[in-house]
């Protein structure tokens, strides 16, 4: 009688880490328009569910998922390699140099065209998570 208990329970947290994920990349995609719109890149992108869905099947076996997380994990570490280097370019009048202008400005290049990419990630990836939950009768169509 407890294993039905225990199965349910598991079926509800399943689906409800699904749903968060999928909420979570819904939210990613909003974040990246407002950014894209404003020429402004204001955060990081939201990683917090992925631990909890990285095992499963069904993300697994979706190439376009798997690179999503790797694309906002590569984005977030490139975003705190430059407010790092940024941090520390001016903190000193001495680090204010023309090699560390350069620099600087060519981690915020690359931080720019790492956002340029994201939109191209981000769909895919969420029209596949909901393909996937509309074959597990997680959404209606």
């Amino acid at each position: 009688m407890f294993s039905i208990f225990r199965k349910s329970s598991k079926d509800g947290q399943f689906r409800k880490n699904l749903f968060d994920f999928l909420a979570e990349m819904e939210k990613n995609l909003e974040f990246f328009y407002v950014m894209d719109q404003r020429q402004f890149i204001t955060a990081g992108f939201l990683t917090d569910t992925w631990d909890t869905v990285k095992d499963l099947d069904i993300i697994k076996r979706n190439e376009s998922i798997v690179l999503y997380a790797k694309a906002t994990k590569n984005f977030n570490q490139a975003l705190k390699e430059y407010k790092d280097y940024e941090l520390w370019y001016t903190a000193d009048v001495k680090h204010k140099s023309p090699e560390n202008a350069r620099k600087l400005h060519a981690l915020k290049h690359v931080l720019d065209l790492k956002l340029r990419e994201m939109e191209a990630v981000i769909i895919p990836a969420g029209q596949d998570l909901e393909r996937e939950m509309l074959k597990l009768g997680l959404l209606k169509a």
